[in-house]
């Protein structure tokens, strides 16, 4: 009974400390709504870019092994079986020389009488992926040992290039993030510092007369909590009118052309509504202890 008491104390006057400082908490609940709209503007980019990458990882970890001409079907077969066996190797599939060709003549178009009465310079290949595209050095060589196998192909530059923007999106997004919280903390610590220093002498008091430090912090984080919580329903409300205004004129033509690249709809709701309640009401708490809490020393 005296918890309950006490929870509904604290949220009462948590409350009337938000409606008593209308100016100032609204401003805090625009700005905290404002930074974590960024925040999922940033999360959307970064988990969008996250789906590409895992959607074109395949392609990308895929390496081209052209074989030797002189070789049977029982020795393409052997090769076969030796690739399997490198430790990092998904699987192995091949490609006739004359699937290549027919393949060339088809991408040339209009053009594909040029290659009329030509000899068909291609070789036969196995397309290998792998698990991990940062082990293809230590898998080329593997590769190379095998007889039979003419030589190895894989696109470096595309994969070096493809890691450096991954690792780039990685700490740029982890960096923004980490920023985009500590403008939200410092935000409602100095809404809640102001209403503390306009308490102190109000605290003070309580304190002398034997009160709890919960029983003084409660108010603030109640009021720290509800300008955290209506800030991120705001930010999560337009981050996901502006995601499916944005999939609805523009990402689908993507989707059309190029696959499955973009996260739905319910993807990214799910992951704003988490992401940013959390983030909210636990940087709104955060932020009214780190207020309060030096003026509970008396």
């Amino acid at each position: 009974m005296k918890l309950v008491s006490s929870f509904l104390y604290n949220l009462k006057q948590g409350i009337k400390g938000i409606l008593k400082n209308k100016t100032m908490s609204f401003i805090s609940i625009i700005s905290v709504t404002s930074a974590l709209i960024i925040l999922g503007i940033v999360l959307t980019m970064v988990l969008n870019i996250n789906q590409f990458i895992k959607v074109t990882e395949d392609e990308i970890n895929e390496v081209r092994v052209s074989v030797k001409t002189d070789l049977d079907e029982n020795k393409k077969e052997e090769v076969k079986e030796n690739i399997l066996k490198i430790k990092g190797v998904k699987k192995a599939v091949y490609k006739s020389k004359e699937e290549s060709f027919e393949s060339m003549r088809k991408n040339w178009g209009e053009d594909a009488y040029l290659l009329e009465g030509v000899n068909n310079p291609l070789d036969d290949y196995y397309v290998v992926t792998i698990d991990n595209k940062e082990g293809i050095k230590s898998i080329e060589p593997k590769l190379l040992s095998i007889q039979g196998i003419k030589n190895v192909d894989y696109h470096q530059d595309v994969m070096e290039n493809f890691l450096h923007m991954s690792n780039i999106v990685k700490k740029f997004g982890t960096i923004l993030i980490l920023c985009l919280l500590l403008i939200c903390l410092v935000i409602i610590a100095n809404t809640i510092k102001g209403r503390v220093y306009n308490k102190k002498e109000e605290i003070q008091i309580i304190k002398y007369v034997g009160a709890s430090n919960w029983f003084v912090i409660g108010p603030f984080i109640v009021e720290g909590f509800m300008i955290g919580l209506i800030g991120s329903v705001l930010s999560v409300l337009i981050c996901i009118g502006m995601y499916g205004y944005i999939l609805d004129k523009i990402v689908m033509f993507i989707s059309s052309v190029m696959g499955n690249v973009v996260l739905p709809l319910t993807t990214i709701s799910t992951s704003l509504i988490v992401i940013l309640v959390i983030t909210g009401i636990s940087v709104g708490v955060l932020g009214s202890i780190v207020s309060v809490r030096r003026h509970l020393k008396v």
